[in-house]
Formats: structure tokens, C-alpha cells, sequence
């Protein structure tokens, strides 16, 4: 075979197997196409499958979202409802209060008037049974008629007497206080005896008849005339101890004396004439009763009882027996 010929079919072998790789080539090109459109139309598929689950994904969550923002709207409208009530509640319950507060003072006040005109009855329901003739300044200033007694009397223990046979009488709300008094005097080893108690308004009219017949006009300076006495009253005795034979004269000298003056205004006792009255001669021996809250703002103040106004020895007769 010339070259020529050989050339031919080396060129048209050449060429067959080019267009052989082409066609190849075209058949692979196709089978990848359309792998790939099928991918993508799966890709597609998918895709839309899935558009439409998050759809119905998102239309579920704004359907709850929906809910719960009418449940928060529920809520916040009974929130709003339970402060209007709390509110209305809190409101009722301070004005309750505060009703109950004014109720409480009106009847606080209501029951301290009650209790003032209680007290007011009770004091003059005490005043009216108590001898206003019991704190009067008898000496030489008020009367007592013939006709006065106390309300009731007691017997004053014989073993507090000078004369255990005689009777020595007391106004018998006095005689506590006494018996108390000479009790703790003897339990202080102090002896104090009584040597005159009671005295009637004829008895003192006796006994100043019988002093004026021993001393004439001199005996004004210590003895009373009758209805001036303060023994009429029943609250006052005159004390006496054995180591002056009983006698007043001294007295002022003797422990029992100084005793009295420490000790007796503590159960209601003072000392009507001391040294430098203006009615009678210092008389040691004669103590009065006159109640302990007198008896202790005399002691307290250093004052005499006729030192006082009667105004000002008045007010403690409310209190004469307490």
C-alpha cells in the first residue's frame, strides 16, 4: 500500500475514534444532566417538603403564640382584678380599722366619764360618811354641842393604860391605828400608857371647873372649855409613862416622847400643842389622830396642824381612814 493510501486510513481511523470520544463524551455529558436535574428536582422536592412542614411549623407556633398571649392578656386582666380588689380589700380593711379605732376611743372615753362619776359618787358617798367635825380646829376656834358623839367606841386595851380598871374609850376607827402604834412602841421597848382618852362635853365642863378652882384664870392656858375639847372627838389621848409617876410634866423628857415624835405620824398621829402655839401651854403628851396622809405631810413639811388653813386640812378628810 502507497503512503498515500496509508495516510488516508491512518486519518479516517483517527478521525473514527475521534467522533467515537465525542460520542463518548455526549453520552456522559447526558447521564450527568440528568443525574444532576434529577438531584435538583429531589433538591426541589425536598425543599417544598420541608417549606411546607416549617410552614405548618410556624402557623402551629403563631397559633400558640396566639394562645398564649390571650392567656398573658387573661392574666394580666386578673392581675389587674386582684390589685382593684386587693386594692378595694386593703381600702375596706383600713377604713374598718379606723372605724374600730374611733368606736374604741368614744367608748375609752365614754367609760372614763363613767368611771370620773363613779368616782366622784364614791368620793361623796365617802365624804358623806365620814365626821366632817373629825379634822375641825377645835381649839378655841370651833364648838362642839353637848350633843356630839362619836359614831362608835371601843374599849382601849387595859394593858396600854395607867389605870387597867378604869375604861378608856376611842373613837373605835381610831383604835386600830392606836393598837398598831403601841404594839411597835412596845416592840421598840418603849413604854407609852394612856391617861386620858374620850372625854364627854359634860366630863370636860367638870374637870375645867375643877381646874379653875385650882388655878383660877391660869387654867385656861392648858385645859379647854367644854365643846372646845379635841378629846370629844374620840381621836385624841394624852400618854404618860411610869418613870414621872404618870405625870405629864417631863414628858418631853423621856425616850417614849421622842419616840412619839419619830414615829406616830406614821399611824396618823400628831402633836396638836407643841412648844409656841398660839392656844394652849406646850403639852407633850397630847396627840391627835388625824389620818397618815395629813399626819405624813405635816411630818414632811415640819408644820403644826392649827398652822393650816381648814381649807387646806379638809382635803385630807376623804382620806382620814385610809
Amino acid at each position: 500500500m502507497n503512503k498515500s493510501l496509508l495516510s488516508f486510513a491512518l486519518l479516517l481511523a483517527a478521525g473514527g475514534g475521534v467522533i467515537a470520544y465525542l460520542g463518548y463524551e455526549n453520552t456522559l455529558l447526558k447521564e450527568n444532566k440528568l443525574a444532576l436535574e434529577n438531584e435538583v428536582a429531589q433538591t426541589e422536592s425536598d425543599l417544598s417538603a420541608t417549606s411546607e412542614k416549617l410552614g405548618e411549623d410556624i402557623k402551629k407556633l403563631n397559633s400558640e403564640i396566639s394562645g398564649l398571649n390571650g392567656e398573658i392578656k387573661d392574666l394580666s386582666y386578673l392581675l389587674d382584678s386582684a390589685k382593684d380588689d386587693l386594692a378595694t380589700t386593703t381600702a375596706e380593711r383600713d377604713a374598718y380599722r379606723e372605724k374600730y379605732r374611733h368606736e374604741k376611743r368614744r367608748m375609752d372615753d365614754f367609760s372614763e366619764q363613767i368611771g370620773d362619776i363613779q368616782g366622784t359618787v364614791g368620793t361623796l358617798k365617802k365624804l358623806s360618811e365620814t365626821d366632817p367635825e373629825l379634822l375641825k380646829k377645835y381649839s378655841k376656834v370651833y364648838f362642839l354641842n353637848e350633843n356630839y358623839f362619836p359614831a362608835s367606841f371601843s374599849k382601849i386595851d387595859s394593858r396600854y393604860t395607867v389605870n387597867p380598871k378604869n375604861d378608856y374609850l376611842i373613837n373605835s376607827e381610831v383604835w386600830p391605828f392606836l393598837e398598831d402604834m403601841l404594839a411597835q412602841a412596845a416592840d421598840d421597848k418603849i413604854e407609852l400608857k394612856i391617861a386620858s382618852a374620850y372625854r364627854s362635853f359634860n366630863a370636860q365642863n367638870d374637870l375645867k371647873s375643877n381646874y379653875k378652882m385650882m388655878y383660877g384664870s391660869g387654867a385656861n392656858r392648858f385645859s379647854a372649855d367644854q365643846g372646845y375639847s379635841e378629846h370629844q372627838l374620840g381621836t385624841t389621848v394624852d400618854f404618860a409613862v411610869s418613870e414621872n409617876g404618870f405625870g405629864f410634866f417631863g414628858f418631853d423628857k423621856t425616850p417614849a416622847y421622842q419616840w412619839l415624835l419619830d414615829n406616830a405620824y406614821e399611824y396618823g398621829f400628831i402633836q396638836s400643842y407643841p412648844a409656841n402655839n398660839q392656844y394652849y401651854q406646850f403639852e407633850p403628851w397630847h396627840w391627835r389622830f388625824v389620818g397618815r396622809n395629813l399626819a405624813a405631810k405635816l411630818h414632811e413639811d415640819g408644820r403644826n396642824f392649827y398652822d393650816l388653813d381648814q381649807w387646806e386640812i379638809d382635803k385630807y378628810l376623804i382620806s382620814f381612814f385610809d
